[in-house]
């Protein structure tokens, strides 16, 4: 190879991605409050449901306690 005294070319950069990474949705019109209304009765099911199995725990330890 000879040295011809020019500098080595430069790659061109690589070029931005067409779509964006996150994909951009429309808003919901009707989803606000009936999907707010949904989760709230899902904690509470989850909360009394919790409580139950938590009752039934002292419910075992308790006859455990008391068994002889």
């Amino acid at each position: 190879m000879t040295d011809t005294g020019k500098p080595a070319p430069v790659p061109a950069a690589p070029s931005a991605p067409a779509a964006p990474a996150v994909p951009k949705y429309a808003e919901t019109i009707d989803a606000g409050y009936r999907a707010s209304n949904r989760v709230w009765i899902r904690v509470w099911i989850y909360i009394v449901s919790g409580h139950v199995f938590v009752a039934f725990l002292f419910l075992l330890f308790y006859v455990g306690s008391h068994k002889g």
